[in-house]
């Protein structure tokens, strides 16, 4: 649809009813797990494995098609999600070492952090091969399909472009691209912001989310919705 046409209330309620289900299903699964976790379409986020933490205010945006996997192997690893994150379709997060992402990280569609080999060059009958562990520093931006490798480090406020393969340690405040990533641009942090921040400022997130689904959807009818839903069309 090219809108969403549920009345405010409808999301409302639909909302209670999948955070219910969040706190009944999901959060059980982590090791812990931090106040004020969202998690669109939570059965197809999917968790295995001990040792995986999640901070507070950790956001999860899986599809049917696209799920976010966050995988200990057999116990041997272990992956901690900071505060303020947010982690987009498609995501896999793989340890057999240990895997840490900062606060206020974001993690594009479909980007892989591994920190094992899986198999060695030789001998390539036993996972997990060579390990060694990955650190996201804070608010670190992974692009859209990017590889982060065993062994690198991200420093603050870094990004990676899209499709970017990095196995090198990546500096602070630093942008890099291609394969191997290589540094393109230094970052101003003068103005910098942070997902941080949507939940520290002056106006609570969810009285911020509150107000803008209430605007958005203003004026939506469970007929319009019913309509758009059943018969779609050029104004759906």
């Amino acid at each position: 649809m090219r809108k969403d046409h549920r009345p405010y209330w409808l999301k409302q309620w639909l909302d209670r009813a999948n955070q219910f289900y969040v706190d009944r299903y999901v959060r059980p699964q982590f090791d812990e797990c931090g106040a004020g976790m969202r998690v669109m379409n939570p059965r197809h986020l999917e968790v295995s494995g001990p040792k995986i933490r999640v901070g507070e205010h950790v956001h999860f945006m899986a599809l049917p098609d696209k799920p976010v996997r966050l995988a200990v192997f057999e116990g041997l690893g272990s992956i901690t999600v900071g505060d303020y994150c947010i982690v987009n379709p498609g995501v896999r997060v793989t340890s057999a070492s240990a895997i840490e992402i900062g606060h206020s990280c974001m993690l594009a569609m479909n980007c892989y952090l591994s920190d094992a080999d899986w198999h060695d060059v030789h001998h390539r009958i036993f996972a997990p091969g060579s390990t060694a562990p990955i650190r996201l520093g804070n608010n670190v931006w992974i692009g859209d399909n990017a590889l982060v490798t065993k062994g690198v480090s991200i420093g603050e406020n870094s990004i990676v472009g899209a499709w970017s393969v990095v196995t090198r340690d990546v500096p602070n405040n630093s942008i890099v691209v291609g394969n191997p990533a290589r540094v393109v641009k230094e970052i101003d942090t003068d103005h910098l912001t942070m997902r941080k921040h949507l939940f520290t400022g002056t106006v609570p997130y969810d009285e911020f989310e509150r107000d803008y689904f209430r605007s958005l959807l203003s004026g939506n009818t469970v007929r319009g919705w019913l309509r758009a839903t059943l018969m779609p069309g050029k104004d759906s």
